[in-house]
């Protein structure tokens, strides 16, 4: 029996590079076609088999990729939230001149990004994962997404402790933590009403940060 030739190593690892940018590929298609349909049929209204279809693959192919729609639809936060870094650190190297202007503002821009790209439907699934699935893909994903954003409020008030805006005793992730857990309750009542327009979050947002950052502002900010 003749031996069986193996393929020369570089050779091996150029078609193992082309069969992950073509799996990429494949999910990036599944992705598109996920986000189409949710706008169009909405989250609940739209099957892995539909998703399938429209991205041109078996559904077997988008099982296997995210194994569930709550995973493909994480994966879809992902994305926006990565498509959205650079206007997110733009905003975030030029801040308004005092804090809360600055948390009011970058909480404007986060939530006109995020109704730009998924539907309020999508959001409270999304919100949701942590307490459905704690242990589960979607929550740790989740969790992934509220990290990215934890570090920009970080950043955020590192900037005014710079400046003197807030005090500089003032443990910067620790605000931040508080700021982004307020943030997100409000962002989840926001997305809970089927029609709240996004100037009443900000409202709502303003009266609540304004009362933390109160006990925050260096005195010549006050």
């Amino acid at each position: 029996m003749p031996k069986r030739m193996s393929l020369p190593k570089k050779t091996a690892m150029a078609q193992g590079g082309l069969r992950e940018r073509n799996k990429q590929l494949r999910a990036e298609q599944v992705l598109d076609a996920a986000a189409l349909l949710f706008r169009e049929r909405g989250y609940e209204g739209t099957h892995i088999e539909a998703i399938a279809e429209q991205a041109l693959v078996a559904p077997a192919t988008v099982y296997n990729y995210f194994a569930t729609k709550p995973n493909l639809l994480m994966a879809l936060a992902l994305r926006h939230v990565r498509a959205s870094l650079p206007e997110r650190r733009a905003f975030l190297s030029n801040l308004p001149e005092e804090p809360l202007q600055g948390v009011i503002a970058f909480e404007s821009l986060l939530a006109r990004q995020a109704m730009r790209r998924l539907s309020r439907e999508c959001w409270r699934v999304i919100l949701s994962a942590a307490f459905l699935e704690p242990e589960g893909p979607a929550s740790r994903t989740g969790a992934r997404l509220n990290t990215l954003i934890l570090r920009h409020y970080i950043r955020l008030v590192l900037r005014y402790q710079e400046t003197g805006k807030i005090r500089a005793s003032v443990d910067a992730a620790a605000l931040a933590e508080i700021l982004l857990g307020l943030i997100t309750q409000d962002f989840g009542n926001f997305v809970a009403a089927p029609a709240r327009p996004i100037e009443s979050l900000l409202d709502q947002t303003e009266r609540h940060i304004g009362i933390v950052l109160q006990g925050v502002l260096a005195e010549q900010a006050k």
